[in-house]
Formats: structure tokens, sequence, C-alpha cells
């Protein structure tokens, strides 16, 4: 019987902490919550487009790093840091990729193909 309760109090801690990370990272697009969502179950896959912009930050190896508001297929916002191993050329379209403020890969893609809500965000 102690084994069964102590059982389920971890369960119930474990889903407490991740449902908590979730509600932390919610509207945060910092490396750590990039971290956090990545490893989270509770955080879903998803897709959002970015019209590119000049790099916010270049390293020393050429890495650069963008802080951007992108879109996902409604039209809803959400504020994502991603890198790329080269400056992007600005005024494209990227569909990312994401898992929260996680960004798994993107893409460049033609404007045609991005959702007319998101177009419509992306060009005011």
């Amino acid at each position: 019987m102690k084994i069964i309760k102590t059982i389920v109090v971890l369960a119930l801690l474990s889903g407490v902490t991740l449902f908590g990370a979730k509600l932390y990272t919610q509207n945060k697009s910092d490396e750590l919550s990039g971290t956090i969502d990545q490893l989270n179950p509770l955080v879903t896959e998803g897709v959002v487009y970015v019209k590119t912009k000049k790099a916010d930050s270049i390293n020393s190896y050429g890495i650069t790093t963008y802080k951007q508001q992108t879109f996902d297929k409604d039209g809803q916002q959400k504020e994502l840091t991603f890198t790329a191993d080269h400056e992007l050329i600005t005024d494209r379209y990227l569909k990312i990729y994401n898992k929260g403020a996680h960004v798994e890969t993107f893409e460049e893609v033609s404007r045609e193909t991005v959702p007319e809500k998101a177009l419509q965000q992306l060009n005011k």
C-alpha cells in the first residue's frame, strides 16, 4: 500500500511540474524555455511563419540569431528566437517547425504557401 501511495504522489508531482513548466514557458522565447519545451511532453508541436529580417546578432562563428514575431495559420502571434548558420536573405518567408519556444527546423517557402491569416499579419 505504501508503494502505491508513493507512486501516486510522484505521478501527481510530475504532472504538476510538467504543467507548471508549460505555463512558465508559454510566452517566452529564450534558450532555457526552448530547452524546457523540447523535453516537456505536454507541449505540442506546431508550425508558424515569419518574414525574415536583418539578424539581431552574429557571433564570431557566423551563427546568426533572430528574435521575431511569428504567426500560425490562424494568425495567432508567438515570439520566437531562432538561429541560422548564415545570414538569411531579408523579406523571405520561412515556415518554422516548433515545439513551444523550441525551434526544430525551418525552411524557406513561397508567399503563396503561407496561410492567408498568417500572411495578413506578416505584411502589416
